[in-house]
């Protein structure tokens, strides 16, 4: 894995797939920085480097407190995260000036919310296209209506991250195995037609749970307290809106067997981008092949949902 230094002292690992090669071997259609969310690693994303790697330099980081990136004690607030974004593009642009351009984002989950909080700090210029995992604008269940047609199935409150965080500080395993079995749909929503082994399921289980463990628990449950907390929902229209002057094109993508997320919520985002208006900017797509984490479950067609997104325009 490559890595570089933040500007408080965090190592960020990340994978390099394209730009290292020589030029006559790079894909030429841009760069995509691939962020994955909340107790995973870059690893999640294996399933889907093949197929865009065939027409993408990818950048794939652990974000800090994960895989294989610094554990620092500090850093637990989305606004480091972005922050270490920020900087990632920052020292890809120093390292390959201008091939790592035209640059795209796709973010799940937590990755969304890093996104939404780069947008509001350093501006949505950056990115040509950017594409959100099943994430809804607001986790918490709030007074203005904001309610459980919209908010996160169950971290949705300052008790229910205060139960994560005991469970996580006496059982990580308990806990870890409760997010997977929320993130995937053959878990949360199962189907008689599901095609997933025994065998199968329990290879996802130790993966994602190997994954997990590489964190620290006690951070996990800072960094939940204030991912759940945050609302991204009057950033999105400043930074994402009609009004906002921004290019880059939205593709929400959402799942109705999700276990973290009515699909509404996630969708909400493509109201805020394109102003309640049908058509704009933002498109969105409810899948049923796949929960929170689908493009780990069908990969195939998450792949060609994103290639023809990034060639739309």
């Amino acid at each position: 894995m490559e890595s570089f230094q933040t500007n408080d002292g965090a190592t960020i690992k990340y994978i390099d797939v394209g730009l290292t090669t020589p030029d006559d071997a790079r894909p030429k259609k841009g760069t995509v920085i691939m962020i994955h969310g909340f107790t995973g690693s870059s690893e999640v994303w294996k399933r889907n480097v093949p197929a865009l790697a065939s027409e993408y330099n990818l950048i794939i980081p652990d974000l800090r407190g994960h895989g294989s990136s610094s554990k620092p004690k500090h850093g637990y607030h989305v606004s480091r995260l972005a922050m270490d974004l920020h900087e990632l593009i920052l020292h890809l642009r120093a390292r390959h000036g201008d091939k790592i351009m035209p640059l795209s984002a796709i973010g799940g989950s937590l990755g969304c919310s890093i996104l939404w909080c780069f947008s509001e700090l350093f501006g949505t210029s950056p990115f040509q296209h950017m594409i959100f995992i099943d994430q809804s604008p607001l986790q918490n269940s709030t007074l203005d209506g904001w309610d459980s047609r919209f908010c996160n199935r169950g971290m949705n409150s300052a008790p229910a991250v205060a139960a994560l965080q005991t469970t996580l500080a006496f059982s990580p395993v308990t806990a870890h195995r409760g997010t997977i079995a929320a993130c995937l749909a053959y878990r949360s929503h199962p189907l008689p037609t599901d095609d997933v082994s025994t065998a199968t399921a329990q290879e996802d289980e130790a993966f994602f749970l190997g994954e997990a463990m590489k964190g620290d628990s006690a951070w996990y449950g800072k960094l939940m307290a204030d991912h759940t907390a945050l609302d991204w929902r009057d950033s999105i229209r400043a930074t994402l809106g009609p009004a906002s002057g921004s290019e880059t094109k939205v593709l929400v993508v959402a799942s109705s067997r999700s276990g973290c997320f009515p699909s509404e919520g996630p969708m909400k985002v493509v109201d805020l981008v394109n102003g309640g208006e049908k058509l704009g900017k933002a498109k969105g797509l409810v899948v049923n092949w796949g929960g929170h984490w689908c493009y780990w479950e069908k990969p195939e067609l998450f792949n060609q949902i994103v290639l023809d997104f990034l060639k739309s325009s």
